[in-house]
C-alpha cells in the first residue's frame, strides 16, 4: 500500500485525532492534580512566570501519544502494515524507555529544585540503553560500535535539547508538533508507517497540549514532558530513513531539529564563556533576547515557530535532490 493510500490516510487520522483529543480532556486533570500535590513552578529570578503554574502536563501529553498508540493497534490495518511482529517487540521497548524518562522527569518536577544533573543523565544513559537493545540506531560509519557512540550522544543530547527549549510560554510544545510533523511527512513518503504513527502521536499530543500551554499559559508540561519527548524525537529522526544513506537520515534529523539544536548549542556556549554552570537556569535563552530587544511574548515564540518550519522545510527539500 503506497504511503498516500485514503486507507493509510484514514489510520494517521485516527491516531492523530485520538491523541489531540485524550490531551485536551487529560490537560485539566493533570493541572488538577498538580495544584493538588504541590507540584508547582514557582516564579524565581532566573524565570519568566510572575505565578505558581501548575507542572506535570507532560504527564497528559505521555498518556495521549500511547493511549492513541494503544488505540490505533487494536485496527487490523494497523496490525498489517505498522504493529508487525518485527515492530511491536521494538515498540514495547520504546515505550519502556519513555516510562524510565517519565518517571525521571515527575521526580525532578516534585523535588524542590530539581534532582541533581546527573540524576537526570543517569535517568537519560538507561532509557538509551533500552532503546539500543531495541536495535534503534544510526547507520552510518558501517562500524557497530561507532553507530552505537552517536546514537547515544543523539538520544541524550536531543532529550536535553528539547528540556533547554522549554523556557517560554508555548515554545517547546509547539517546536516539538513542528519537528513531528515533518518526520511524519518524510516517513510516510518512504513507506516508514511505524516511524509516521509515532510522529503523528507526538505532532497531535502536543498541538492538543497548546490550547493550555499558549502564551499565557495555564499549565507547563515540566520536566515530565521535555524529557521524554526529546527522547520520542531523537528515537523518530534516528529511525528516519530519507535518502540512499545513513547520513541523509541525520542531516534530515538534524535540520528538522534545528531549533532546539542551536538554542541550546547558543546558550551552552555563552554559560561557558561566562563561567556558569551549563545546567543553571536563567534567561538568556534565544526566546528571552528577542524579548528582551523588544518583541512580544507570542511574536517571539510565533517568529521561533518560523525558525522550525524553516528548518523543516529545509529538510524536505533535501530528500527531494536526494
Amino acid at each position: 500500500m503506497s504511503g498516500n493510500g485514503p486507507d493509510l490516510w484514514a489510520l494517521y487520522l485516527a491516531v492523530f485525532s485520538s491523541a489531540l483529543a485524550v490531551v485536551l480532556l487529560a490537560t485539566p486533570w493533570a493541572m488538577s492534580a498538580a495544584r493538588r500535590l504541590g507540584v508547582l513552578d514557582v516564579p524565581s529570578a532566573r524565570k519568566v512566570h510572575l505565578q505558581p503554574t501548575p507542572l506535570l502536563g507532560g504527564v497528559a501529553i505521555y498518556a495521549a501519544i500511547w493511549i492513541a498508540l494503544l488505540l490505533i493497534s487494536r485496527l487490523e490495518l494497523a496490525r498489517q502494515y505498522v504493529f508487525l511482529p518485527d515492530t511491536t517487540g521494538e515498540l514495547a521497548l520504546i515505550f519502556l524507555s519513555t516510562v524510565v524518562l517519565i518517571l525521571v522527569g515527575i521526580l525532578d518536577d516534585r523535588t524542590t529544585g530539581g534532582i541533581p544533573p546527573w540524576a537526570k543523565l543517569l535517568g537519560q544513559l538507561l532509557a538509551a540503553a533500552i532503546v539500543l537493545t531495541a536495535g534503534v540506531r544510526f547507520q552510518i560509519f558501517g562500524l557497530l560500535p561507532l553507530d552505537l557512540v552517536l546514537t547515544l550522544v543523539w538520544l541524550v543530547g536531543i532529550s536535553n535539547a528539547v528540556n533547554f527549549l522549554d523556557n517560554i510560554d508555548g515554545l517547546s510544545a509547539g517546536a516539538t508538533a513542528i519537528a513531528a510533523a515533518f518526520f511524519f511527512l518524510l516517513a510516510s513518503a518512504n513507506g516508514q508507517y511505524l516511524v509516521a504513527i509515532m510522529a503523528l502521536a507526538v505532532a497531535g499530543g502536543c498541538l492538543g497540549f497548546l490550547r493550555y500551554n499558549f502564551n499565557p499559559a495555564v499549565i507547563f508540561m515540566g520536566d515530565a514532558g521535555t524529557l521524554f519527548l526529546g527522547f520520542l524525537l531523537a528515537i523518530i529522526g534516528a529511525k528516519l530513513q530519507p535518502g540512499p544513506t545513513g547520513w541523509w537520515g541525520l542531516l534530515a534529523a538534524v535540520l528538522i531539529l534545528i531549533l532546539p539544536i542551536f538554542d541550546t548549542t547558543f546558550v551552552t556556549l555563552n554559560r561557558l564563556r561566562t563561567g556558569r554552570r551549563v545546567t543553571q537556569g536563567g534567561k538568556d535563552h534565544t526566546s528571552h533576547l528577542l524579548v528582551r530587544r523588544g518583541l512580544p511574548h507570542r511574536q517571539a515564540v510565533l517568529l521561533l515557530y518560523t525558525v522550525a518550519l524553516a528548518g523543516g522545510g529545509a529538510a524536505l527539500a533535501l530528500t527531494w535532490i536526494s
